[in-house]
């Protein structure tokens, strides 16, 4: 009970002698005591979220005085909690600050109150809480790979990923996307682009142009794949192109002669030797790109012998082409190894590089070799395994919507709980530019 001096309430929180405390008192035969409270609290109420109970609990000292700091947090495994706290029920006298930490589904608001302890006592306090709601924000895992390049030393196609522990090029798996509900994010698997030709006029007796035996041998640059919306943006580079011969090889004999270091992209290709009698030569391999694949093997030293270092791949790097000082033989470096991952809920390999000992072909952004075709540029790009490919795996109750706006081509399946989306590219019909697109809404 407060304490008066006439009709002037005594403040403090405490009754003083000098500067001694008096902790009761006597007037006539009755005692009088110092005004002690107590707040205690329950589990705050209201939106259907999570909360913890304040703690301290309980706590009891004299009125006026500073209380101990209290804290509870507010959550919800189910969805991102966004918006400014407001509190009902809160003794007089106290305040509260909000933190939000964490993003994307079960991120944590902490309120924190303090101020004066009471005069009064306040047992078993409610707060309800409003002014928060919780989003159907959720994240979702990925896998995104390149298309394969083509030709002798092609690299795989880079993979980035956040399912399992290994993303390409040996990196830590990425963290899940954050995917904000209402937002749209646009997925593009690109066509290959031609890197160079060689013409087969007078090499093994292919025709000449004009003739219908007339060929073309194609190099070309895997297709990038990529996501673009809100605060997301990631890209992963195709396959590098394997190093071909001289893009207007009219020159007879030396139409293969060539020496070059291998291409980057996101898995290198191998170097090339083709030196005749113009000395020993060592070509290297083409670099991968960092979180997305290794690099090419080596080429040489050679002579009069023609080699290739081994294309990279998503999970390994090419080999190196072995030595040779006389013999013709053309000599190939091992194939990188492909990254092997589950997310589609059965084992494939993404990004396996072209060389000897080359790896599941028949998965996704393997490189492959150039075929022989008619002159006509885009008609050799048949292999379905050099198609770039996106994955998207995400609690079923999440998913959103698509749309497209070219050439959809997916499959959705569940597993579980979840739904995998997977994004396929195309077979080449075309060259460069857009090959596939879809538009996923979270």
């Amino acid at each position: 009970m407060p304490l008066y001096k006439g009709t002037v309430e005594i403040t403090g929180g405490g009754l003083y002698k000098g500067t001694t405390e008096i902790e009761n008192g006597l007037k006539t035969n009755q005692f009088f005591y110092e005004n002690l409270s107590t707040i205690s609290w329950v589990a705050p109420t209201g939106q259907g979220l999570t909360y913890s109970i304040p703690t301290p609990q309980t706590q009891t000292k004299d009125g006026g005085v500073a209380m101990d700091t209290v804290t509870f947090t507010i959550t919800n495994a189910a969805a991102n909690i966004q918006g400014t706290v407001a509190i009902a029920g809160m003794p007089p006298g106290l305040t509260f600050t909000q933190v939000n930490s964490g993003a994307g589904l079960g991120n944590t608001i902490t309120i924190t109150i303090n101020g004066l302890m009471p005069e009064d006592s306040y047992f078993n306090t409610l707060l309800t809480i409003s002014g928060v709601t919780g989003s159907t924000n959720y994240n979702a895992h990925f896998l995104m790979c390149g298309g394969g390049g083509t030709n002798l030393g092609a690299g795989g196609g880079g993979v980035r990923t956040s399912y399992g522990s290994v993303s390409g090029g040996g990196a830590a798996a990425e963290s899940q996307l954050a995917m904000v509900a209402g937002q749209s994010y646009v997925i593009t698997i690109n066509n290959p682009t031609t890197t160079s030709t060689s013409d087969s006029c007078s090499v093994q007796g292919y025709n000449c142009p004009g003739s219908s035996g007339y060929v073309v041998w194609i190099a070309r640059q895997g297709g990038n794949v990529s996501i673009i919306g809100g605060a997301i943006n990631k890209t992963v580079l195709g396959g590098a192109a394997g190093v071909n011969s001289d893009p207007n090889p009219f020159s007879g004999a030396s139409i293969h002669r060539i020496n070059s270091n291998g291409n980057t992209g996101g898995c290198g290709g191998g170097g090339r030797t083709y030196s005749g009698n113009l000395g020993y030569q060592t070509q290297y391999g083409g670099g991968g790109t960092a979180g997305q694949g290794f690099g090419g093997g080596q080429a040489g030293p050679n002579r009069n012998s023609s080699a290739f270092g081994g294309g990279g791949g998503a999970g390994g790097a090419g080999g190196n082409a072995g030595n040779n000082a006389t013999g013709p033989s053309i000599f190939i470096g091992n194939s990188g190894a492909p990254l092997t991952n589950s997310i589609t809920g059965s084992n494939y390999n993404y990004g396996s590089g072209y060389g000897s000992g080359q790896l599941s072909t028949s998965n996704y952004g393997a490189a492959v070799a150039a075929s022989a075709s008619p002159s006509a540029l885009n008609s050799d790009f048949i292999e379905p395994s050099n198609m770039g490919v996106f994955v998207l795996r995400m609690p079923t109750a999440n998913f959103g919507s698509i749309t497209g706006t070219l050439n959809i081509d997916y499959t959705k399946t569940t597993t579980g709980t979840e739904t995998i989306l997977t994004i396929f590219g195309g077979n080449g019909s075309a060259n460069g530019g857009v090959g596939k697109q879809l538009t996923y809404t979270a």
